[in-house]
């Protein structure tokens, strides 16, 4: 999760694990200290093995198998706002004047300047080639690409808004505002094939402070992401529907700030903020969305700081660690471990371990072209779609989706799609599948016409949606390519 810190929310604020919302009876904390006192900024996990908290004084402190953190020089006494970490070997971190770079042994200042400029907003592409940052200011912020490994860097772009959290892969990726807007580049920051870089104009600006997109709602191509969550400067929750923002009408008492929000899936939705208190400093306030309705959770110790930035990883419950805590799994139940973590002043961290209920499922969706290369104009080709329920539960009410560039023309769908959208050369067609059983397989062919032009790259994608998972990151296969040769 990325975050701007604006003014009102450089105050106070702490370091969790919290229970899931859809556990049933209250959650329970134990308030702890990590090895720093400062106060913490942000935080970011590559999994539920290895966080990075990052804040006040260049303090960071990296946390290793859910231990108590380790403090890790940081090479900078400015203070550090935000920080996104990919795996145990990358990550990115910037505050004022100064952006850093993880590479597995030692934090690099890849940037640094003495303005007093304000760096907030990083994100890593999943192909760990680009790296992004951005200096907030008004009337512009400027988002810059950092290409990893290389010595000459791309150009920065100027937006009116502040970025607050990107999603996608190399040159498809999903930028989101504080005003609401979504914008669509590649990874230099060009306009995405060319195309209008404009996904969502938001015609009212909201002043979003946090986002959160459910992992499997950012899809590839020009489309708008299925569904997103979003808090702004005065305490309203907001719901994208695929279409356009719309108000949630979640009453937040006087006195509360929302600072960040994050999850696990659109059922399980942690929301960060804190309270002024009689002693001059801050309370720890969260909110919880089980999917259908927020509510405040009212069961945190007592002395807990005020919260700012929150990241949420699901993790197997029987692990074996290799190098790097890297975890592979072996004897795999259907109950998941949830970690959520948030950051607070004082340097003290909130933890609590819970299970889901044995309702989590795990899908895995795998689409190759049947027909052989070289593909050419006018060939009649194939693809098939395999959906595998891989748990030992039944995957219930998702949705199926399909999306392909318009240099191939649908000519028979056996997987019972309609088209939903088409957007800037691109067709997507969905349909609901209400049960896959426990260990069962689905699979489907479709059948296109090669339309051209000569020399483009076929692009297709398949992609399960709106289902609680264990993994997101195998419910989309895509294909890109062969390229289209001419007729023989």
């Amino acid at each position: 999760m990325r975050k701007i810190i604006l003014p009102y929310l450089i105050t106070q604020f702490l370091l969790i694990f919290v229970t899931p919302a859809i556990k049933a009876g209250p959650s329970i904390w134990s308030l702890e200290q990590s090895p720093t006192s400062e106060v913490f900024n942000g935080i970011s996990a590559a999994n539920n093995f290895f966080a990075i908290a990052v804040g006040e004084n260049g303090a960071i402190v990296h946390f290793k198998n859910n231990d108590n953190g380790t403090m890790v020089n940081s090479g900078t006494d400015k203070e550090i706002y935000d920080v996104y970490v990919h795996s145990e070997q990358l990550a990115i971190a910037s505050g004022e004047d100064v952006v850093l770079l993880w590479n597995g042994d030692d934090w690099q200042t890849i940037l640094t300047s003495d303005t007093s400029t304000i760096y907030s907003g990083v994100w890593i592409t999943p192909e760990q080639e680009y790296a992004y940052y951005q200096s907030v200011g008004s009337p512009f912020s400027v988002l810059c690409p950092y290409e990893i490994g290389a010595i000459n860097q791309g150009f920065c772009r100027a937006n009116f808004s502040p970025m607050l959290t990107m999603c996608g892969e190399r040159d498809d990726l999903k930028v989101f505002m504080a005003n609401g807007d979504i914008l669509h580049f590649d990874n230099q920051l060009g306009a995405y094939d060319g195309i209008n870089d404009e996904l969502h104009d938001q015609t009212n600006p909201l002043s979003l402070t946090g986002i959160y997109i459910p992992e499997d709602s950012c899809l590839p191509g020009p489309i708008k992401p299925l569904e997103i969550y979003a808090i702004n400067n005065a305490n309203d929750f907001y719901y994208f529907d695929g279409d356009q923002w719309n108000d949630m009408g979640v009453n937040i008492p006087n006195g509360q700030t929302l600072t960040w929000l994050n999850g696990s899936s659109r059922n399980n939705i942690v929301a960060t903020g804190f309270k002024p208190n009689q002693n001059n400093g801050n309370d720890g306030v969260i909110w919880t969305f089980d999917g259908t309705a927020w509510a405040e959770d009212s069961n945190l110790p007592k002395g807990t700081p005020g919260l700012t930035d929150i990241a949420v990883n699901i993790g197997y419950t029987d692990n074996i660690f290799l190098s790097g805590f890297e975890a592979s799994t072996r004897n795999l139940s259907d109950d998941t471990k949830v970690n959520i973590l948030a950051a607070a002043e004082k340097g003290k961290y909130l933890s609590t371990a819970d299970l889901f209920p044995s309702s989590v499922t795990e899908l895995r969706v795998s689409k190759r072209l049947l027909t052989q290369a070289p593909i050419r104009l006018g060939d009649r080709i194939v693809f098939q779609i395999v959906i595998q329920n891989i748990s030992t539960i039944n995957a219930v009410d998702f949705r199926f989706l399909d999306g392909y560039l318009n240099n191939i023309q649908i000519v028979n769908d056996n997987c019972g799609m309609t088209e939903f959208n088409r957007q800037a050369g691109w067709h997507y067609r969905d349909v609901r599948i209400p049960l896959l059983g426990a260990g069962d397989a689905y699979s489907c062919t479709m059948e296109f016409d090669v339309i051209g032009p000569v020399g483009e790259k076929i692009r297709n994608y398949a992609a399960i949606a709106e289902l609680d998972e264990k993994n997101y990151r195998n419910n989309r296969s895509s294909i890109t390519g062969p390229e289209i040769m001419p007729p023989e």
